[in-house]
């Protein structure tokens, strides 16, 4: 997958540079004061946890946020950190739970599944997965109002949006404040899905959206498990990899501006 290319004196990573990332999100930690935490070790690569003293101390409410689930897809990771070392600093109040990157390995090399061969997007439930095992044990008691998970496409022109959604829906506004970096995607199919402009929108009840995982998808993404169990509303947002990498970065870092408030 082509990843966009570096421009002297903008990017100052390749996008898959696990190390600078983790030197960048250690910095911010260490300035604001939020908690760190080892998750898991993937393929002897550290995944990291981030929360602030609320979510710590709470077990309900505010934002649940991750990116890295595919390593092949490395704008979300970047737009995640850069949408943090804005904003964290402010968050102090509502609990924010962070995984910065999910799947070290992958975005090292640049590779969809994990060290084992196994697409994590397709086994938060199989707690058969140390690094799933961790990750559901972590949030074991915890609910939150929003999950956010960010991702890219090989195949997409445009950006698009995923939404489970049992409050009024967020997903048009959110799309219309990133369209101005990367259009949205056009095609009515995405990926086997009904999409209308951009965007597919569930207010499917918990019963129909366990037969939809069981009969339509093979395994259970992080997204659709967040929402039986976890979140209100779960968003999973989508850039096309194609598209130039700094454009990328910030139609991530513009998504969760849009829908966080921040």
């Amino acid at each position: 997958m082509k990843t966009g290319s570096k421009r002297s004196g903008v990017l100052e990573h390749s996008g898959h540079d696990y190390e600078k990332l983790l030197a960048r999100w250690e910095s911010l930690i260490k300035r604001i004061g939020w908690k760190c935490s080892l998750l898991s070790e993937e393929s002897a690569l550290p995944v990291l946890v981030i929360q602030n003293e609320a979510a710590a101390e709470a077990r309900g409410g505010g934002c649940y946020l991750s990116a890295g689930v595919h390593g092949d897809e490395c704008a979300p990771v970047w737009g995640l950190l850069e949408w943090a070392e804005a904003h964290l600093a402010n968050m102090k109040s509502s609990p924010v739970v962070i995984f910065p990157c999910l799947n070290p390995y992958g975005l090292i090399g640049n590779t969809r599944r994990d060290g084992q061969g196994i697409d994590l997007n397709r086994s938060f439930q199989d707690v058969g997965v140390p690094l799933i095992a961790s990750w559901q044990e972590f949030l074991e008691g915890r609910s939150f109002d929003v999950g956010i998970n960010l991702h890219e496409d090989y195949d997409a022109g445009g950006v698009y949006l995923y939404e489970l959604t049992r409050s009024e829906s967020r997903g048009e506004a959110c799309l219309a404040a990133c369209e101005g970096i990367i259009p949205r995607e056009t095609a009515d199919v995405v990926d086997g899905s009904d999409f209308e402009n951009g965007l597919l929108k569930r207010e499917t009840s918990e019963i129909e959206m366990r037969r939809l995982v069981n009969e339509e998808l093979d395994g259970w993404p992080e997204g659709v498990y967040l929402y039986l169990n976890h979140v209100k509303d779960s968003f999973t947002f989508e850039t096309p990899s194609e598209a130039n990498l700094e454009k990328r970065i910030a139609t991530h870092r513009c998504f969760l501006e849009a829908i966080i408030g921040a």
